[in-house]
């Protein structure tokens, strides 16, 4: 499948962008690698029902901000949003990961016009997890032992958790952009993006918000999804996968996703 790269300026940020096929929009928003690239099989795959777009986040080698700071949930919803309106493509579908999950839930709280359904796979949520901020330990104890794709999750020898030949198999130039991404997100993402916790009300109202969750992944992160999705009275869905279902359980998170978010078309 063919894809267009574009540029798109949006709050003080040129913006690394790639969208393919035709159809209602649907948008992907990266995790804490902060690079598209993982999801190029994905937008291939869905490509023929939808207009897939994704993106580079801020602080990625591709999508560098003139002026380092902090990043917040409503600060990436915000960056997220004006790609949206200054491609023309709202409602969109929209998707996120991790610190992406964060922004798709933040979406859902201040931008809520530019989305159609909402879908957050472990979103970021330190401050809803059974002992508060209990993954910041997590992360320090491991941080800098186990590969960039697979940090605070598994190690990327143990295959069958985290499919390092999967992320292999995206090349090096991508290595090596997350390489660099994550010394970003580590000193601009962390302690920032995943400290918001959303409230029943807000849950409420976000546009056709759905979760999912990976079945091996560690049990602080999946509680504080199931427990959020649970406040809001909103479904949360399993997958066979941990943090990344785009690269490990491919097939399955394409039909997840294509069968949520035609149920809202």
């Amino acid at each position: 499948m063919s894809k267009e790269i574009l540029t798109v300026k949006v709050n003080d940020v040129d913006f690394y962008c790639e969208r393919r096929g035709s159809g209602p929009a649907l948008v992907l928003v990266p995790d804490g690698v902060n690079d598209c690239e993982h999801y190029s099989k994905v937008g291939d795959m869905l490509a023929d029902e939808f207009t897939v777009l994704t993106f580079d986040m801020r602080g990625g080698t591709r999508s560098m901000p003139k002026e380092n700071q902090h990043v917040t949930p409503k600060m990436i919803a915000s960056d997220v949003a004006e790609i949206i309106k200054a491609l023309d493509m709202a409602p969109a579908s929209i998707y996120g990961c991790s610190s992406g999950g964060q922004a798709v839930l933040a979406i859902g709280k201040y931008f809520p016009e530019v989305a159609r359904n909402l879908i957050a796979h472990e979103a970021a949520l330190m401050n809803d997890t059974p002992i508060p901020k209990t993954g910041f330990d997590f992360f320090d104890a491991i941080y800098g032992t186990f590969g960039p794709m697979c940090k605070g999750f598994s190690p990327r020898d143990v295959s069958f958790i985290c499919n390092w030949d999967n992320w292999k198999a995206f090349g090096e130039d991508f290595l090596k952009r997350v390489e660099a991404n994550n010394e970003y997100w580590a000193e601009y993402y962390l302690g920032t993006v995943d400290m918001d916790s959303y409230t029943k009300e807000e849950l409420e109202k976000m546009p056709n918000l759905e979760f999912s969750i990976g079945a091996w992944t560690p049990y602080w992160m999946a509680y504080a999804n199931m427990t959020t999705a649970e406040r809001g009275g909103r479904p949360w869905t399993l997958l066979p996968c941990g943090h990344y279902p785009q690269v490990v359980c491919l097939e399955e998170f394409v039909e997840f996703v294509r069968k949520t978010c035609k149920k809202y078309l």
